[in-house]
């Protein structure tokens, strides 16, 4: 914690690639001091700036901040930011600052993001900003120069990933060998249109009892793998067609 992190890190992927999941869940497991913001709830400058201080104030007590905290300009952020990394004993550890759904910087003032991507030599203190979005870092990078990040790029899961993932929620009155020959039916269908896990967890969801039919109505067991695909297929084939949309939902 004592030692001086890189000022800011860039980290970019597909939607559905773990970005999130994986900051929180390091950050809470290593227990580090750090602010946590999501960019579209917060979108102007303003809203941006005291939402940070407000999560300050109160990351290391664990109790909500009552008292308002107004920012109106980047000068009093600095000033309000000095002061409470202070009033909480924040000097000799790293302050990780984390702004998911980053882009929405862009639409800020043109002063906010290269602010962000050296906010540890503004305010002097060790702090680390990281961005976290779904589009590259070239088409954030403003015109006039500015600090460069340390980027990271997420991959998108792979098939297998998938597989084991989605598998991970079979019903508990189906067996796990069922409800994973399921779901590699499920990908063999939608995984060249669709790599997003939300999606792909809401179309399992959507079509296993239409998969459980013939187990149900006792014309099948749970190894009868051509039968519940013959069952299934139109039902799939249907679903293809309005993927993201979900109008057969």
């Amino acid at each position: 914690r004592q030692q001086f992190s890189f000022p800011s890190i860039f980290i970019y992927g597909h939607t559905s690639s773990g970005k999130t999941y994986v900051m929180q869940t390091l950050l809470t497991t290593l227990q580090l001091p750090h602010v946590f913001v999501n960019c579209v709830e917060y979108f102007t400058s303003r809203l941006l700036l005291e939402e940070i201080l407000i999560q300050l104030q109160s990351c290391s007590s664990g109790t909500e901040q009552s008292s308002p905290v107004h920012c109106d300009t980047l000068n009093d952020f600095v000033r309000l930011f000095k002061q409470a990394v202070a009033s909480q004993e924040l000097q000799d550890q790293t302050l990780y600052i984390v702004l998911d759904r980053a882009e929405q910087l862009r639409e800020m003032e043109a002063n906010i993001l290269p602010a962000f991507l050296r906010l540890q030599e503004l305010t002097d203190r060790n702090v680390t900003v990281v961005l976290l979005s779904e589009i590259v870092w070239e088409l954030f990078r403003p015109s006039v120069g500015c600090f460069e990040p340390f980027t990271m790029y997420f991959p998108d899961y792979s098939i297998g990933h998938l597989q084991k993932i989605l598998s991970q929620n079979h019903p508990p009155e189906y067996s796990a060998d069922f409800y994973a020959a399921y779901i590699n039916i499920l990908l063999g269908v939608f995984y060249m249109v669709c790599r997003d896990l939300k999606e792909l967890r809401h179309l399992a969801a959507l079509n296993f009892a239409k998969y459980c039919e013939p187990v149900v109505r006792g014309e099948a067991n749970e190894r009868d793998t051509r039968k519940l695909w013959k069952n299934i297929e139109p039902h799939l084939k249907k679903a293809m067609q309005t993927v993201y949309l979900r109008e057969i939902s």
